[in-house]
């Protein structure tokens, strides 16, 4: 019985040491800062997780859980500036700023050749911008319920931005991460309105049922979203019936299989 016991303990601790050496939990300097990185070790071209609003690469990890199990490929979640345990240095942090931070950090990780977009919400205006410099690098993308050009006019980002003035002076002091991404919002929907024409890539476009927003703002939210998932031939649109704005939480299934049949398409 003792030596069972002691057998059963040793594997355990061989299949701990053997999982964390498939994985890498690191920051990086990417100049001015350090951005925190989570790595799935595998092979091939990455996956590179972007977060929505207000969340970090942390949201990402029951999915990536999942997929890995399917899809020996290596996984990539990050935590934006201010994040997390990611830095941030205010001084001209802004969209495109941000994303040539990301593309040091991957090429300070070695991911520098090519790389696959899985993106939700705000984190698709920032997919959009990346995939826009890096058009033969990135090599496809799947948007989760991400912001739209159609959505994020320049009328709608100013109605957003009025709706959190009351709460902007506690957010500069409990939450910067969020206080920046909000003073930067104008210029993020913008840069994003710019990127959006801009993209080749064959993109995999996910909507939710409940769109983050009431009314004919939801109607909106979702018609823009399958206006965009349509506009053209390298495109493809699924509604996630009965799902809200955290798609792959309340679906991850039909997520995982979504960035599994893209991937095995377009990075053989």
């Amino acid at each position: 019985m003792r030596f069972k016991i002691i057998t059963v303990l040793l594997w355990f601790v061989f299949f701990t040491m053997t999982m964390q050496a498939q994985e890498i939990d690191t920051l990086v300097d990417v100049g001015g800062y350090k951005l925190h990185f989570h790595v799935i070790k595998g092979i091939g071209t990455p996956v590179v997780f972007e977060s929505g609003g207000g969340d970090d690469g942390s949201v990402w990890q029951p999915l990536v859980g999942d997929l890995r199990k399917k899809l020996n490929a290596p996984l990539v979640t990050y935590d934006r500036a201010g994040f997390g345990k990611s830095g941030i240095d205010t001084s001209g942090l802004n969209i495109i700023s941000e994303v040539q931070k990301l593309e040091t950090g991957l090429k300070k990780l070695g991911f520098d050749k090519s790389c696959f977009l899985v993106a939700h919400s705000l984190g698709g205006s920032y997919s959009m911008v990346f995939a826009a410099r890096n058009p033969t690098k990135v090599k496809g993308a799947v948007f989760i319920d991400v912001n739209t050009p159609c959505f994020m006019t320049v009328q709608k980002t100013k109605e957003i931005l009025g709706s959190y003035s009351s709460q902007l002076a506690t957010f500069k002091k409990e939450r910067p991460g969020v206080y920046f991404l909000l003073s930067n919002y104008e210029i993020t929907n913008q840069k994003m309105r710019e990127a959006a024409p801009k993209l080749n890539v064959p993109i995999t476009v996910i909507g939710s049922d409940h769109p983050p927003y009431q009314g004919a703002d939801s109607l909106l939210w979702k018609n823009c979203l399958k206006s965009f998932g349509l506009e053209g031939k390298n495109r493809k649109y699924i509604l996630a019936t009965n799902t809200g704005h955290y798609v792959f939480k309340q679906n991850p299934e039909l997520v995982t299989k979504e960035i599994i049949t893209l991937y095995q398409d377009v990075c053989r």
